[in-house]
């Protein structure tokens, strides 16, 4: 037994890679700010759903204030869901399911045809899948259908109640899950103050990708790196050592020593190398950084652009890519953070 539990582990942990991968590759076919915005609108249309197939499985019906939701967003929308709730006979599970695949598959032939068109529908899914607001309305369905098959409530909650509900859990699922232990990190701090951390630490990122290509490049001499360091990171000074990626790593170490809180440090730079790691930014700027440090040696550029233009650029970069395609590859792949891989 606890050899297939190990054999299932590891086929689990063997999908989850490719979807990463697939998801990864399918992510430089559009600039990553609209990549970020198109999963949380399919994380909103799964919050949507789950409201759906709740109150339906719960009430036998399509409630009169679920109607005006349906055809606020479209009245085609209402009519396909009466097509698949009439039909099938009101037993505990049956439309409400079927209702929420329906929805699912209608929102991805109506929103979100570009994604699928142009091919990064699947990094669409995924960024949103990993989310903790993704993680956070899964488990909210799942209390509440456990709770309203054994007493279904007077009165159902509006979808702006539903919406509130899924944003105010603190227990998962899995509560053993890493989701579950970056949410008890992040309700440990203010939202203003967490919000800051993440900003702090996602630029730090960003920057050190930019850095080590540059010092690639230039040297450890670098007058262009000295002076970003000196705007952005006053009181560091590079390391002796000529190598880019020490240079990289003692960034990392000065920032997380002088920049972020003390208390529960370890378990904040987990929380924020999650938060990066999950979105969709981060395989975005190794994409354009992995294409400057191909270009730059060959091309030898007679100016390097300064981090602010080099990030400008980053922000707005995407492949046009056929599915057996791959991106130039430099001398040497750019080493990711330790945690970020």
């Amino acid at each position: 037994m606890a050899l297939e539990s190990c054999e299932r582990g590891t086929l689990i942990a063997r999908v989850r890679f490719q979807n990463e991968r697939q998801a990864w590759l399918q992510a430089r076919r559009a600039p990553w700010k609209t990549l970020a915005a198109a999963a949380e609108e399919y994380t909103e249309w799964q919050v949507f759903t789950l409201w759906l197939r709740a109150v339906i499985v719960a009430a036998r019906c399509i409630p009169a204030d679920m109607e005006k939701e349906l055809e606020s967003r479209s009245p085609l929308l209402l009519s396909h869901i009466r097509a698949v709730v009439e039909p099938t006979a009101i037993d505990a599970e049956g439309p409400g399911l079927q209702v929420w695949q329906a929805v699912g598959e209608w929102a991805e032939m109506n929103s979100f045809l570009v994604p699928k068109r142009e091919g990064w529908l699947d990094a669409v899914r995924y960024f949103s899948a990993v989310s903790l607001h993704y993680a956070r309305a899964w488990s909210y369905w799942e209390s509440i259908d456990k709770r309203w098959r054994a007493a279904p409530p007077a009165e159902f909650p509006t979808y702006a109640q539903w919406q509130s509900g899924v944003a105010a859990v603190t227990t998962l699922s899995d509560g053993r899950s890493d989701a579950q232990q970056i949410l008890d990190t992040i309700r440990t701090l203010p939202e203003a103050e967490w919000c800051s951390e993440l900003a702090t630490f996602s630029e730090l990122i960003a920057f050190s990708l930019w850095m080590e290509l540059t010092l690639d490049v230039e040297g450890r001499g670098s007058d262009l790196v000295a002076r970003e360091l000196a705007q952005r990171y006053g009181g560091f000074r590079l390391p002796s050592s000529s190598e880019s990626t020490e240079a990289v790593r003692a960034l990392h170490a000065w920032v997380v020593e002088h920049r972020l809180p003390k208390a529960n440090q370890k378990e904040l730079l987990r929380a924020l190398c999650f938060h990066v790691r999950h979105h969709p930014a981060y395989p975005a700027l190794r994409s354009y950084a992995q294409k400057c440090h191909a270009a730059w040696p060959n091309e030898h550029p007679a100016r390097l652009p300064p981090y602010g233009e080099w990030r400008e650029a980053a922000n707005g970069y995407f492949e046009v890519l056929g599915r057996s395609q791959r991106p130039p590859r430099g001398p040497r792949q750019l080493r990711p953070y330790p945690g970020l891989g």
